[in-house]
């Protein structure tokens, strides 16, 4: 037997079924004749309709029985005429159908039939675009190290994809279908990404009709803000916008690109494109909240319909930017940025991910490594720490500097490079067996060179990698206990949570005070009062002296988490002269909150350059119910600090957030009561020493005897009352002191707040902002 066929000049050599199987027959002693003159000549429209009917029917059946007898008539006819390109790609189309209904060996199949029409008809872009498709079904092996080293050396399945599917559109570039296929398929690449073909096949169709295609539209965009060309991108997809079929997913992806631009104008586009009900730009939608959103949020996001999602979404990402005080839009922005950040640098390059017993968080991302889990969710660490050592894994330590206790994380790539998983704590590097060991060392971690290299270069991340080095084994036991248990919660913390915590370059030094106290018609108060050291603002010279601008933000949240307060505020301080380093500036401000006990946060900065976070706290406001009495925190002045709140016309109540009062001056107390009835009441007041036992009030507070101690018997007329009162301190002498104040009715209801201050000897000048 002998026959005629076209030279093989192709790198798809390897494919070797089916036809290729015919096509090397001269290796097992078939002798081949020199090869026939080909009929070139271009794809006709009629070809590539026909070609498209047939996909179209085989598309609609998932009878492989029927397409497997389908295909034995098909390659009957393939036999009987070899030289017929059509015959070829239809049954690699075919092919491609049984892979996709499971027959993963049907895409070799597919291959080598398009393999042979591409050396019949290499000028027909159907032939190209079919290798590509095929190309991506072959898949790759199954041992993620072996899948991520191939696709490092450019060997991938997708890689040998996008080649082809240059290829289509570089001979035809009002291939549509190929245009958009090469660039999916560049945008799905995780390693040796091929953006640079697909851009430049998609640029090569700017002079063709395809140019103004919806889907190559879409598909340039994408490509070109991949490559950080993102002026381009927005081009590419405001031109969807006109000529594209979906709306809503044009303006996502504008809403994408200008949000990762930093550009604030993204928020409108999102949320109108939020608004759209169909299918593909609402799973977009979700699929960008689902890298930080949980279970029970993306639930609530699937009942949402129309302006009711984008509603939706506002108050999500709006209770974001609250709590973590910063400006609307912020958080969102942010978020779209760590996206970005974490497909470039910390994109999965395999799916199939194995765990050793010492990597206990499962993720279940097949997008991001533990550390792009983390990013998304927490951003830019503080901190980063690594040790590389011959035999040891590639690990890497992270770091968040928070008001509230930082967070650790530490990750290992044991065994892709490409994967680092979380682990609880650093001596897992070692491996379960040596961490466990480590345990029972007689001279602690000391003994292991390693593990003691390890701590070395984490010694900025935490105190405790200086206690191990020196700890002997007594306690090195104790040392990695809680070194593990901080590992443990920040895992906790960390894979639950997502925050954007305000930093600033310069620390700001400030002391503050939350009081529940005061109402206006509206409700309950709370007042703010802060000190800010001289010797760390930077004012600005105006005609009238030195301009300190302070701005501060607060929100307070309920048990639930809602925010039910929130406040961003700038004040402007004009000084004839610049305030001293030893001297302070001072202010309130006063906001509306509800009664009940509320957690809060406050920062307070000048400039864009210096600022402090307080770590959260709480604050309870009005009394515990309806029937009870309330009694609001107590606020403790002094003449001398010059910062007062203008409660009435005719009242003021004098502050001192610094609470550090000289022994010659009188401190000024303020409170009010609440829930009163007309009966009378017992107010009793006492100063004693910090730290001091026994006493009067030892069930309530402890302590011991009282340094002052008062006794009050009132009547109430009204159901509130605001009460003024002044204490000579010349009897206490210098140090820290606790005031306590105990209000009971005629009913025994009652209810008590503490407030410390500071006796000094000097009292130190203050200026009012």
């Amino acid at each position: 037997m002998s026959f005629s066929m076209p030279l093989l000049k192709s790198p798809w050599l390897p494919h070797l079924s089916r036809t290729g199987l015919l096509k090397l027959a001269g290796t097992v002693g078939v002798a081949l004749l020199p090869v026939a003159p080909l009929d070139l000549h271009p794809q006709s429209p009629e070809e590539r309709v026909a070609l498209e009917r047939f996909r179209d029917s085989i598309a609609a059946t998932a009878d492989s029985t029927g397409l497997l007898t389908l295909e034995r008539r098909m390659i009957a006819s393939a036999k009987a005429d070899r030289s017929d390109a059509m015959i070829h790609l239809r049954l690699g189309f075919l092919s491609l159908r049984l892979g996709e209904l499971g027959g993963q060996d049907h895409y070799d199949d597919a291959a080598s039939e398009f393999q042979w029409a591409i050396d019949l008809q290499p000028s027909w872009p159907y032939a190209w675009y079919g290798m590509g498709l095929a190309e991506y079904g072959v898949g790759d092996s199954q041992i993620s190290f072996v899948t991520g080293l191939k696709m490092m050396l450019g060997k991938d399945a997708l890689t040998r994809s996008a080649v082809a599917f240059a290829k289509s559109a570089e001979i035809d570039p009002s291939f549509i279908r190929g245009l958009v296929d090469l660039a999916n398929t560049a945008l799905r690449q995780r390693v040796n990404i091929k953006l640079g073909v697909a851009l430049e096949a998609l640029r090569r169709a700017a002079p063709t009709t395809a140019a103004s295609d919806g889907q190559v539209l879409l598909a340039r965009g994408r490509v070109e803000r991949e490559v950080g060309d993102g002026d381009s991108a927005l081009v590419a997809f405001n031109g969807y916008l006109q000529r594209g079929s979906n709306r809503g997913l044009g303006l996502l992806e504008v809403a994408r690109t200008l949000l990762l631009l930093g550009r604030f104008e993204g928020t409108a586009p999102y949320f109108e494109g939020a608004q759209e009900d169909d299918s593909v730009s609402v799973s977009g939608y979700r699929t960008d909240l689902a890298t930080i959103a949980s279970d029970s949020v993306l639930g609530e996001f699937d009942r949402q319909q129309g302006a009711r999602r984008a509603s939706y979404l506002r108050r999500f990402w709006g209770e974001r930017d609250q709590t973590d005080l910063r400006t609307d839009g912020e958080r969102l922005r942010e978020h779209y940025r760590r996206l970005f950040y974490a497909r470039k640098n910390f994109q999965l390059t395999a799916n199939n991910r194995h765990y050793d017993i010492v990597e206990r968080y499962r993720s279940g991302s097949r997008d991001f490594d533990d550390r792009g889990v983390i990013y998304i969710r927490h951003g830019e660490p503080s901190s980063r720490a690594s040790y590389a050592a011959p035999g040891l894994e590639p690990n890497e330590s992270w770091r968040y500097s928070r008001t509230d206790g930082d967070l650790i994380f530490h990750f290992i790539a044991r065994e892709d490079v490409q994967d680092f998983k979380l682990v609880e704590s650093l001596f897992d590097v070692l491996g379960f067996s040596s961490a466990v060991r480590l345990q029972d060392q007689v001279n602690g971690v000391g003994d292991n060179a390693v593990a003691e290299q390890l701590m070395l270069s984490r010694e900025q991340l935490s105190p405790i990698y200086r206690r191990l080095q020196s700890a002997g084994r007594g306690s090195t036991g104790r040392y990695q206990n809680q070194e593990r248990r901080a590992g443990q919660e920040s895992i906790a913390v960390g894979t639950n949570s997502d925050s954007y915590e305000l930093r600033f370059p310069n620390e700001l030094k400030a002391t503050s005070e939350v009081l529940a106290v005061g109402r206006d018609s509206t409700g309950h108060q709370v007042q703010i009062a802060y000190a800010i050291a001289g010797s760390s603002l930077e004012p600005v010279t105006v005609t009238r002296g030195y301009l300190y601008s302070i701005r501060l933000r607060f929100v307070a949240t309920d048990q639930k988490g809602k925010v039910v307060s929130a406040l961003d505020t700038t004040r402007h301080f004009v000084a004839p002269e610049r305030v001293p380093p030893q001297e302070h500036l001072v202010g309130r401000v006063g906001t509306t909150v509800p009664a009940g006990s509320l957690h809060y946060r406050l920062a307070i900065q000048q400039g864009d350059e210096a600022g402090m976070t307080l770590p959260r706290d709480t604050v309870r406001v009005g009394p515990a119910g309806s029937a009870a009495l309330g009694l609001s925190d107590l606020v403790l002045g002094a003449r001398s600090t010059n910062l007062g709140w203008r409660r009435t016309p005719d009242d003021t109540v004098l502050f001192n957030p610094l609470r550090t009062y000289k022994r010659s001056e009188e401190m000024e107390l303020y409170y009010e009561i609440e829930g009163l009835r007309p009966a009378p009441y017992t107010v009793e007041l006492e100063v004693r020493r910090k730290g001091g036992g026994g006493g009067l009030f030892r069930k309530i507070f402890g302590g011991g005897s009282a340094a002052i101690k008062l006794k009050f018997d009132q009547q109430a007329t009204a159901t509130t009352v605001s009460t003024h009162r002044s204490l000579k301190l010349d009897r206490l002498k210098p140090g820290m002191y606790v005031l306590q104040l105990l209000v009971v009715d005629a009913a025994g209801r009652k209810d008590y707040r503490t407030r410390e201050f500071q006796v000094v000897e000097d009292a130190k000048r203050e200026r009012a902002s």
